[in-house]
């Protein structure tokens, strides 16, 4: 996706428009104030003219909705803006080598690595690779303390059968000592092939699975060239 189709898409959206649509329904209903009021002004009694307050209080209602709607639309553009500032900024990260948030990594050569940060000390955690299928094809049990935390999958199952090269998820169910859970955060790390930016937050393809341009936390020239 080019640069042009990608600030189209962002523009559709984050619904560009409907500044736009409440500003055209304002400037109908201003309009028939305004009639309604030459109207009345036209036809009252001149010796017992009609209070001039409640044309005052309208006038002011008016002006407040459309300094809401001007205010709304510098938010959309804004927020146009930044997405397009976000989708320039991800296409230079196409080939690059990425850490962000994420549970995909590649097993390749009997090699798959994950790297996790537990909120605090969980005794009783659990992680589980499972594959594209959603298939769990290993489990082990562990005591993790707090802070981080590498894991590599050697690429076999539980009996001990190797696994096919290709994408790999980690799951982590953390527990404390009193069965409560807690937080895990599991980061991944590869190269950026494809980059969807049909969002605000452009979605980065890394080791098959997708991750979001927000979620990227270290970025770097790969060692072996792709």
């Amino acid at each position: 996706m080019d640069i042009a189709s990608a600030t189209a898409a962002v523009q559709a959206a984050t619904g560009g428009n409907k500044s736009s649509t409440a500003s055209a329904a304002l400037a109908g209903n201003f309009d028939t104030f305004l009639r309604l009021l030459t109207t009345q002004l036209k036809h009252q009694d001149p010796t017992n003219p009609m209070s001039s307050d409640q044309f005052t209080q309208q006038l002011v209602q008016m002006s407040g909705v459309e300094q809401s709607i001007q205010t709304n639309r510098n938010l959309e553009t804004l927020i146009t803006a930044y997405a397009i500032q976000n989708s320039n900024q991800s296409v230079s990260l196409l080939g690059k080598e990425v850490t962000g948030s994420g549970t995909g990594a590649l097993l390749r050569d009997g090699n798959a690595n994950w790297t996790f940060a537990v909120a605090a000390d969980a005794p009783d955690t659990t992680l589980q690779v499972i594959n594209a299928d959603g298939a769990t094809v290993y489990s082990e049990k562990m005591d993790a303390a707090k802070g981080d935390h590498q894991f590599t999958w050697d690429g076999k199952d539980g009996s001990g059968a190797g696994q096919p090269d290709g994408t790999y998820f980690l799951k982590i169910v953390a527990n404390s000592g009193n069965g409560a859970p807690i937080a895990v955060d599991t980061r991944t790390t590869g190269i950026v092939t494809a980059i969807d930016m049909t969002s605000t937050d452009p979605m980065l393809t890394v080791n098959g699975a997708q991750i979001r341009y927000s979620q990227i936390t270290s970025v770097k020239q790969p060692d072996t060239p792709i």
